[in-house]
């Protein structure tokens, strides 16, 4: 029996390269994205992704406790909100400039992680107590409030979102018996 022929190639025809190279030239056409436009663009997105929700959280208070808020009205939040966007979008655009670039496909530790969770919900803490005072709201109103908000935004996401990771990933095999 002899061997298949090669069909011959027609001119113009299509030929796909292995993922490996087509991934090289990718990374060599693409612009990479400069700091500057990632700081803008971690800004941008922390205050959409803050906004929003410590809008609904601060409602919630004044709808809920509205001695809390001292009978603050809708517009009056809506600006303590705002103002806290603000606050989170400039510390998110400043720390992506300060920040060294993570290990691509490194999972950080469960160490890592709780420190930065704790880091972050205590800066939350302390950014949103800071403006809710400054707003004119007592001590207590605010750190009320802030601590709210520290555990809504914070915290409450990382811990739904490790608890998914953990639910998702395969559960290890166990090893298996030896037998004498």
């Amino acid at each position: 029996m002899s061997e298949p022929t090669p069909e011959p190639r027609r001119v113009g025809q299509l030929v796909w390269a292995p993922d490996e190279v087509t991934a090289g030239i990718g990374s060599q056409v693409q612009p990479q994205v400069g700091r500057g436009r990632r700081a803008l663009q971690t800004g941008l997105a922390a205050f959409l992704l803050t906004w929003v929700p410590t809008l609904f959280i601060l409602l919630a208070a004044t709808f809920a406790a509205p001695s809390l808020t001292d009978d603050a009205g809708v517009g009056r939040v809506a600006l303590w909100a705002l103002l806290i966007a603000v606050l989170f979008a400039v510390t998110a655009a400043v720390s992506t400039l300060w920040s060294k670039p993570d290990r691509a496909g490194e999972e950080p530790s469960g160490l890592v992680v709780a420190l930065r969770v704790a880091r972050g919900a205590l800066l939350t803490g302390v950014g949103a107590g800071a403006v809710l005072a400054w707003q004119g709201l007592s001590v207590r109103q605010a750190v009320t409030l802030a601590v709210i908000l520290a555990l809504i935004l914070r915290v409450l996401p990382v811990v739904a979102a490790r608890t998914l990771q953990r639910r998702r990933a395969p559960e290890p095999e166990p090893p298996a018996a030896s037998t004498p």
